[in-house]
């Protein structure tokens, strides 16, 4: 969701926040060695922007392969001895397809869901949200018509069944005229704000209960959505009038409503433009939530970690993963013990290399950090991804070194 005003602001901003903050917790001491990683799988030549899908004891991975003839979204389900073969889950000739915002696969039963993103008007950054089950195009997540950025869509299974789908929609940001202003100082420009907004897909395939959740956010950072027995729980960066972008959150027990958004933590990051650079979440079958994310308050870039705490409804202080200058691009899994492990991009010393860094951070303990491998630190290497399925970590990235990316998904060794 970048306008082409801004689109060098942004890619400034990230280079000069690249790969770090409230120092309350001491950085984790860094093991330069690679940490081993086995099994791994080459996906075809032009394979990029992986993403892994998990639910109802199933594990999928997502990639997007383009050509001169459009887009297509493939899926493959781990097996228990290795990656079954792809299956071509949509296809098309005009969708957006962006290093920070790109498709979906989530299991659903012995189903799947999918989305991608679908121009819907004439303007560069004017797109729907498109969805599917199974074999079965649905149509638009969202019902306001209006063509504008709609996208950096996640979701989590219900304990009913289902899904809750949460995205960020920026209906508002179009003038009355339906134009996109371009004196605002707005990151894309527009009447308006982007909002935060999520809905409950049931397990037929029905949209219910739209609602907004935020009605100003930061227009180009991903939104993280989890679920647990008793609650849902929503993250994402915010967006305040003096352009203060730290990541908010909100929440909902279930059959209750949801809370005002609240902040994660103080970090105070006052940036004029979207740093594309979202948190991540993620919970466990015993309830426990933990987040991940990037900042540069204080002028300090790093990579942070902090434990929800259910009783307090809040968020604890944030333990610093990395500050030595890291470009983020962060996720997350948390442990049936409560070990957490986020997965985030980093710069080194060779300027057209960076380092994808595993962390360990125990309940109790010292939090540790490897190198899983390098990768370039351009945009188009996109976002490494982790999974914890059935007791073991992989993770997938893009490689954009040779002539065409191809996406690498190893298994992690924990020991």
């Amino acid at each position: 969701m970048l306008d082409k005003l801004t689109f060098g602001l942004c890619l400034a901003l990230c280079c000069l926040f690249a790969c770090g903050g409230d120092e309350s917790v001491a950085a984790a001491s860094p093991d330069e060695s690679p940490r081993a990683v086995t099994d791994c799988t080459e996906l075809p030549p032009g394979s990029r922007l992986p993403r892994f899908g998990t639910g109802d004891g199933r594990l999928l991975l997502s990639y997007v392969v383009s050509d001169s003839s459009g887009s297509r979204l493939y899926a493959r389900e781990f097996a228990g001895s290795g990656w079954g073969t792809e299956r071509e889950v949509a296809q098309g000739d005009n969708w957006f397809v962006n290093w920070a915002d790109f498709p979906s696969v989530k299991p659903t039963g012995d189903s799947l869901f999918y989305h991608y993103l679908a121009y819907s008007g004439q303007g560069t950054y004017d797109y729907d949200i498109r969805f599917g089950t199974g074999n079965t195009e649905r149509g638009t997540l969202h019902t306001d018509g209006v063509a504008a950025e709609h996208g950096f869509v996640s979701s989590a299974h219900l304990p009913e069944g289902g899904l809750q789908i949460t995205w960020l929609d920026g209906r508002n940001t179009k003038s009355a005229d339906g134009a996109a202003s371009t004196t605002a100082h707005d990151h894309h420009g527009g009447g308006g704000a982007m909002t935060l907004r999520t809905a409950t897909l049931t397990a037929d395939g029905t949209v219910t209960d739209r609602t907004e959740l935020d009605d100003r956010v930061c227009d180009c950072c991903n939104t993280a959505t989890v679920v647990t027995a008793d609650r849902t729980l929503v993250v994402y960066r915010d967006r305040t009038e003096e352009e203060i972008r730290d990541i908010g959150f909100v929440s909902r027990q279930h059959g209750g409503e949801w809370s005002s958004p609240g902040r994660v933590h103080a970090d105070d990051w006052e940036v004029t433009g979207c740093p594309v650079n979202g948190p991540a979440l993620a919970a466990n079958e015993a309830g426990a939530i933990a987040v991940a994310w990037y900042t540069a308050g204080d002028g300090n870039p790093r990579i942070q970690f902090a434990r929800y705490d259910t009783t307090g409804e809040a968020f604890g202080e944030p333990v610093v993963l990395e500050d030595r200058d890291p470009l983020g691009r962060v996720d997350i899994k948390l442990g049936p013990d409560g070990t957490a492990y986020v997965l985030g991009v980093c710069t080194t010393d060779d300027p057209n290399r960076a380092d994808i860094r595993l962390w360990t951070i125990p309940q109790v303990g010292e939090v540790s950090s490897q190198r899983i491998a390098a990768m370039p630190g351009t945009r188009s290497s996109g976002f490494p991804r982790l999974s914890l399925f059935a007791g073991q970590l992989r993770v997938a990235w893009t490689d954009t070194a040779g002539e065409s990316s191809v996406v690498h998904v190893c298994s992690v060794d924990q020991g």
